[in-house]
């Protein structure tokens, strides 16, 4: 299984999370391409400067991906001043 995310690049926080999976009878050539025309249509639907688009291969949880790739985890916000 493979995770298709969408994290928002100020805050680190995922906004979008769908699993990839192959289908019964689907060879693995098929399954690539409609992994890749899927990830394009998510970079498509989320094309902006705001957030960015992870493909974890071979992750089947966001918790998973975020142990392998600790530096994909949420960002810490700055203390609001008071005053």
């Amino acid at each position: 299984m493979d995770l298709l995310m969408v994290r928002e690049r100020s805050s680190g926080r995922f906004v979008y999370v769908e699993t990839l999976e192959r289908r019964r009878g689907e060879t693995p050539w098929e399954y690539v391409r409609r992994s890749v025309r899927r990830e394009a249509q998510i970079r498509a639907s989320f094309a902006d400067e705001t957030s960015e688009v992870i493909v974890g291969w071979g992750m089947g949880s966001v918790e998973e991906f975020l142990k392998a790739y600790p530096e994909y985890g949420p960002r810490d916000e700055p203390a609001a001043e008071s005053g």
